[in-house]
């Protein structure tokens, strides 16, 4: 039985063995504190363990458990369904453990859990270096990289996880280990694309790539072409070269219009990139046309502005093997209009050197080409949250006869227990395996890609 806290006195012995902040509910900064990406949120942990150093959360691991309460762990804070966050119990926060460590000669970078891609990428790109992240600053790299990783570097780079080369962990009986290649090689397995469910990661070390600059940006078109538009792209992306991952979806612009975008990234030669997307061109009437050349650095941020903090946020994901006439007209005719001025449908593409990945290389398990896609409602707070709720929900099982079984973990809530088996496939006995392992407790149940060890499911 879970013991309720809610008094500070309960949670002095833990305050004192944490060099970093202990903030409970009484606390002035608390709620500022507390707050996720997602404003939607609302859950009210017992304790905050503001981790500075990797002795903190081992420290806050054992306590915890010792007192029999329910823990979570927080990275960077972009979260969607507030998993990291564990109702009256303590979260492990990590969010200011962001130091990045790049070592140019051997073409890696070492981040404690907090770092964002914004914060990676700054200290790669001054030595002309990139890897592959999400595609907003504000994402955590850790978070993302457990679930997968998709962005705009995936057909050349891969998912964030195919470049993940080492990580520490601290272990749910709070023991500190690293897992690579040659130590504790089943660990690393299971956590490029496997989910937070094998204990807390502290830092991870990257693969970088020679990157200074991409051709990227946003080609937009009236929406009566978007049937056209979208058909003559799903011809296109089959043959795309690996150097061009293109994003597609339909967004509000300022005046009000619901238009179609594309959105492109070559990272390669300028020419080379030119002639790569002047076909997406001619596929029907551009109204703008922002393609230019940017610094990767740039093109993370480029985003940031359409998704702030504390906004309120659903999202629903299917992963498709096309853009089929049925699906496009399930897009089109019950996705739009969108709900919102700040709703949106962003659909990733998946290919090249992701593509090329063995299924049973990673526990991300989705290795052929497709298309994700992120039904994203979003309104402001005073608003009622139920027909955005609806309007996902209603989009993604209009999607789902078409989909892939299962779908992108980072974007499947708790409720989703049997997509998320879906999505490991093939991976999932050896997923559970690890689980077991690792956490035979099941300390880690508030994560994405939750499994439950075999110990309490048989």
């Amino acid at each position: 039985m879970t013991t309720t806290y809610r008094h500070s006195a309960a949670f002095n012995d833990l305050a004192t063995l944490l060099t970093g902040q202990l903030v409970l509910p009484e606390d002035a900064n608390y709620e500022e504190v507390r707050q996720l990406w997602n404003g939607k949120v609302k859950t009210q942990p017992a304790a905050i363990a503001r981790c500075l150093i990797v002795q903190d959360v081992i420290h806050t691991i054992r306590w915890t458990r010792s007192h029999n309460l329910p823990l979570s762990v927080r990275g960077a804070g972009h979260e969607i369904f507030g998993r990291s966050l564990a109702e009256n119990g303590v979260v492990i926060d990590l969010s200011q453990m962001k130091a990045v460590t790049v070592e140019p000669n051997k073409r890696t970078a070492q981040i404690q859990a907090g770092a964002t891609a914004g914060n990676l990428i700054e200290a790669a790109q001054k030595y002309g270096l990139a890897t592959a992240t999400g595609t907003i600053s504000s994402v955590g790299m850790t978070g993302l990289t457990l679930g997968g990783g998709y962005g705009s570097l995936t057909g050349a780079y891969g998912l964030a996880a195919d470049n993940l080369l080492s990580a520490q962990v601290v272990t749910a009986d709070g023991q500190l280990i690293t897992a690579n290649a040659k130590e504790n090689a089943d660990l690393l397995w299971g956590l490029r694309g496997g989910g937070g469910n094998f204990g807390v990661v502290v830092s991870l070390e990257f693969r970088l790539h020679p990157l200074t600059t991409v051709l990227s940006g946003l080609l937009l078109y009236p929406l009566n072409q978007a049937k056209t538009v979208l058909h003559r792209l799903n011809e296109f992306i089959a043959t795309a070269p690996d150097e061009l991952t293109i994003r597609s979806g339909f967004l509000q612009i300022p005046d009000g219009q619901t238009v179609l975008f594309l959105s492109p990234t070559y990272c390669g030669s300028l020419e080379m990139g030119e002639q790569a997307i002047a076909p997406l061109r001619t596929f029907g009437t551009v109204l703008v046309d922002q393609m230019q050349s940017v610094s990767y650095h740039e093109l993370i941020h480029s985003s940031d502005a359409f998704t702030p903090k504390g906004r309120h946020y659903y999202l629903q994901t299917q992963s498709l093997k096309g853009l089929q006439t049925e699906t496009l007209e399930a897009l089109i005719e019950q996705g739009l209009p969108l709900p919102s001025p700040f709703s949106a449908i962003n659909i990733h593409h998946f290919h090249g050197a992701a593509s090329r990945v063995g299924v049973s290389e990673t526990a991300f398990a989705l290795r052929q080409d497709h298309l994700m896609v992120e039904l994203i409602a979003a309104w402001e707070p005073q608003e009622d949250e139920q027909r955005y709720i609806q309007w996902a929900q209603n989009l993604s099982r209009s999607l789902a006869p078409y989909a892939f079984k299962g779908g992108y973990i980072n974007l499947l809530s708790e409720h989703e227990i049997e997509r998320v088996r879906l999505a490991f496939g093939s991976n999932y006995e050896r997923l559970l395996d690890l689980k077991q392992k690792y956490d035979p407790d099941d300390v880690f149940r508030s994560t994405i890609g939750h499994l439950a060890p075999h110990s309490l499911t048989r």
